[in-house]
């Protein structure tokens, strides 16, 4: 299952490269705001993403310049979220809830990309 990170947890480890952000929420909503750096993903496309090494969320969760334990934010519904923990789970990769989501993120007076 997953924990909590809040928006300034997950704005140092974005900082600091040791969290990755996985924005599973459709891709209206992305395009309408997302917190940069995040990586789109559809849920069911993120079995087969973690799986291939040629893949760009492959290569930032498990290449070999990544630290050995990467946290992993996610942004979505509670459904998907618990989806999506219970997938990465499978793969030891530790994930987080972003606490608020999108809106703490720019309630924080944090940056939102709105380029896709």
């Amino acid at each position: 299952m997953y924990q909590e990170m809040s928006v300034h947890e997950l704005a140092q480890g974005l900082e600091r490269r040791d969290v990755a952000l996985l924005d599973l929420r459709v891709a209206e909503q992305f395009a309408a705001g997302h917190i940069p750096g995040s990586l789109p993903v559809a849920l069911q496309d993120l079995p087969g993403r973690l799986r291939d090494p040629d893949d760009e969320l492959w290569a930032l969760l498990f290449g070999a310049r990544r630290p050995v334990l990467v946290r992993v934010g996610v942004l979505a519904d509670a459904e998907r979220i618990t989806d999506a923990s219970v997938i990465l789970g499978e793969l030891g990769v530790e994930s987080y809830v972003v606490t608020g989501g999108v809106r703490a993120w720019s309630a924080a007076g944090l940056p939102l990309n709105r380029r896709w």
